[in-house]
């Protein structure tokens, strides 16, 4: 098995409610991600509404997976709550925007390390 560099990222264009959600994780079942850092942001140089990003790792956004929250989801903002956890696939990380800017690109990345086997 190997162990590479993870660097892997998702954007979404928030809504009319300034909502959205983005997602990313392994495409095999021969990768297993080891995220250490989870960072948010959108692409907004004019921010008229700061949005809160919520960040989960499982097979979807329920509570059970939640890992940390942000009320800087547009100015940016990074957490490593995630460290230590393993996303499988079928999993993924998640980062899921509210109350931003409708129409503002916004962007997840993922880093860490990834096992390929």
């Amino acid at each position: 098995m190997a162990v590479v560099t993870l660097s892997q990222s998702a954007v979404v264009t928030l809504d009319g409610t300034g909502s959205g959600t983005a997602r990313t994780g392994p495409l095999s079942a021969r990768e297993t991600w080891q995220p250490e850092v989870v960072a948010v942001k959108t692409n907004q140089l004019a921010i008229t509404s700061e949005a809160q990003c919520k960040i989960y790792a499982g097979p979807d956004t329920s509570d059970t997976y939640y890992v940390d929250g942000t009320l800087s989801g547009s100015t940016g903002d990074s957490t490593s709550n995630i460290a230590g956890q393993r996303v499988a696939c079928g999993e993924q990380v998640w980062a899921v925007w509210s109350g931003g800017d409708p129409g503002a690109q916004a962007r997840v990345n993922v880093t860490g390390t990834k096992t390929v086997g």
